[in-house]
């Protein structure tokens, strides 16, 4: 398996690794004169900023999923309800309304 293989399957599994296993790994292909040492740190850093680009993306993805799903399940965000406290007002204010349209002197309402 050559370099650019290696780097694009370890690439693709950037999602899951820390910083030290990449150093590890870039290291290890020092060890095995793979690449050069002088190589590894810009090496190592690309890798890791790929892997950074990676997770990014996925969590974007993630994101735009979900709400497509939720859209079509057509499922209420929590922006599209109203609280607890919103209601209430509401059925104050629809009390005073009611109140307020009453014929004078009536206290109760009718029966």
């Amino acid at each position: 398996m050559n370099l650019i293989e290696k780097s694009l399957d370890f690439g693709l599994g950037l999602l899951t690794l820390s910083r030290e296993k990449v150093e590890a790994f870039v290291e290890d292909m020092v060890n095995k004169g793979e690449i050069e040492k002088k190589e590894a740190s810009q090496f190592a850093s690309n890798l890791i900023k790929k892997g950074e680009e990676q997770r990014g993306e996925l969590r974007q993805w993630i994101h735009d999923e979900v709400g497509k799903a939720l859209e079509k399940l057509d499922v209420a965000r929590k922006e599209d309800t109203l609280t607890a406290e919103q209601i209430r007002s509401i059925i104050r204010e629809e009390i005073a309304a009611a109140l307020a349209e009453r014929p004078a002197g009536q206290e109760n309402p009718p029966e």
